[in-house]
């Protein structure tokens, strides 16, 4: 038997410009019967009706997101945030840190920007090799047009003082020993993509898990997603589990 659900005394924001305020919502399932005012709402309230009381909580409509890619956000939740590094040494902790708590195969993730540093220096992979001797490192920067590679993770791509930069790319290298520094720039940036290792089905769970309830936390009620290769996967078993905590509207590209 599906129960009416009453939301009372609210802060309730509508959207509609011609009524943008409300007190109560009464929902049956998935769906809004009525939203308006407390009196209204208890002339169709019954004694099966659940009553929640908003104690004057702000209610306000569900964010859809119209371009995202949920599983990609899930692993960048899941690795190391460089974000809102703000010198050399914040970006050496921050990566130093996660290495320490998430051992595994490959770092990845990044979104660093040296641009909003106090001094606006490229990183190079001297500054974290140190603590990623026995781990692969490839953190992006922000725009994604470049990232930095640690020794290790230059190492098992092939490039070296020798290895020429690919058309379209760049594989920066030191003036004075020609050894690349480890920062690849656009297509070059492939050399190590193309060798860090396919997710297992299990990580690619715990990634959607992360940006669920990320999107949860944020007040996203639906998502369109630009679905990967193995994604749509994810999505039917978390849907057949009931799991998905949002809607998704899968968005496959032709060739994926």
């Amino acid at each position: 038997m599906k129960i009416l659900k009453a939301y009372l005394n609210g802060k309730i924001y509508t959207a509609d410009k011609n009524y943008p305020w409300a007190e109560a919502i009464i929902t049956l399932a998935d769906k809004i019967l009525f939203v308006g005012t407390n009196n209204d709402a208890n002339s169709i309230i019954n004694k099966h009706t659940e009553i929640i009381d908003l104690k004057g909580r702000l209610v306000l409509p569900g964010i859809i997101d119209s371009h995202a890619h949920i599983i990609l956000g899930g692993f960048f939740l899941l690795n190391v945030d460089l974000t809102k590094c703000k010198t050399k040494q914040e970006f050496i902790s921050e990566v130093k840190t996660h290495i320490y708590h998430h051992p595994q195969k490959w770092v990845t993730g990044g979104n660093w920007n040296h641009q909003s540093w106090d001094e606006k220096l490229l990183p190079s992979k001297e500054w974290i090799d140190h603590y990623s001797e026995d781990t692969p490192v490839f953190l992006n920067r922000m725009d994604y047009h470049m990232g930095l590679a640690n020794s290790l993770a230059l190492k098992l791509a092939g490039i070296t003082k020798d290895t020429p930069s690919p058309e379209g790319g760049l594989i920066l290298k030191d003036p004075e020993t020609g050894e690349p520094t480890g920062i690849l720039k656009d297509s070059a940036m492939e050399l190590v993509m193309g060798i860090i290792p396919e997710p297992t089905f299990a990580e690619y769970e715990s990634a959607l898990s992360a940006a669920l309830a990320e999107a949860k936390r944020l007040g996203i009620t639906s998502i369109h997603d630009i679905t990967y290769k193995n994604h749509l996967k994810v999505f039917q078993k978390f849907e057949r589990e009931n799991k998905l905590t949002t809607r998704i509207y899968s968005i496959q590209p032709i060739k994926i």
